[in-house]
């Protein structure tokens, strides 16, 4: 199945989505036709499979880069530490993004399983930086606490895909862009100045 998952990637990322057909993903794998199908039922459920594999890594990468203990970390490194994982996962699946854009069909069809997945992966990162920026801030109120997480995940979201489609020249500076906006929108919200103090007058 692994090997039917990685020739599936293979065909995707260098043709497309709609090269992966079943004959060109037993071809990729060196392997009969007839062997695909004794593991899954047809194209659709390869992609909702391949989805599922993405899906867990991408998982994993959350539970590491999402620090316990995050105060003592400056903003700049702990942005690093979860945008820099993100972009390696990228690089290392060029066909993730084509595999999570096929969300043709019913909800409950096979072919709706990647828009699930995405849709569940999107809500549980914006869960956790919920949760990063209480800890940081206990004083930002919820409401705003909860948009802020909104906005970082989809900004960040959005240029992954960008640097994703962008030449090899353009993906670092994409990622230090990246950096720098997330620095400048959430530092005044995760390390708001503290309030000037009164100064007393000195006496006459």
């Amino acid at each position: 199945m692994e090997l039917l998952l990685d020739a599936a990637a293979a065909v995707i990322a260098e043709q497309g989505l709609n090269a992966a057909t079943a004959e060109a993903i037993a071809a990729q794998a060196r392997t009969a036709k007839g062997s695909l199908y004794q593991f899954f039922p047809n194209r659709d459920a390869v992609l909702a499979a391949l989805a599922l594999r993405y899906a867990d890594e991408m998982r994993a990468i959350h539970e590491r880069a999402f620090p316990l203990d995050a105060h003592d970390l400056p903003l700049d490194r702990l942005i690093d530490r979860i945008v820099k994982p993100l972009a390696e996962f990228h690089d290392r699946n060029p066909a993730f993004r084509r595999v999570f854009a096929s969300h043709d069909g019913p909800v409950d069809d096979t072919r709706s399983a990647p828009a699930r997945l995405r849709a569940q992966l999107f809500e549980s990162f914006v869960d956790r930086l919920d949760v990063l920026f209480a800890s940081r801030n206990p004083r930002l109120a919820t409401r705003e606490r909860r948009r802020a997480a909104l906005v970082a995940a989809t900004v960040g979201q959005s240029l992954l895909a960008r640097r994703a489609r962008a030449q090899v020249a353009d993906k670092k500076p994409l990622v230090d862009d990246l950096r720098r906006i997330l620095v400048a929108y959430l530092q005044p919200l995760l390390e708001p100045e503290p309030p000037c103090q009164t100064k007393r007058r000195a006496a006459p």
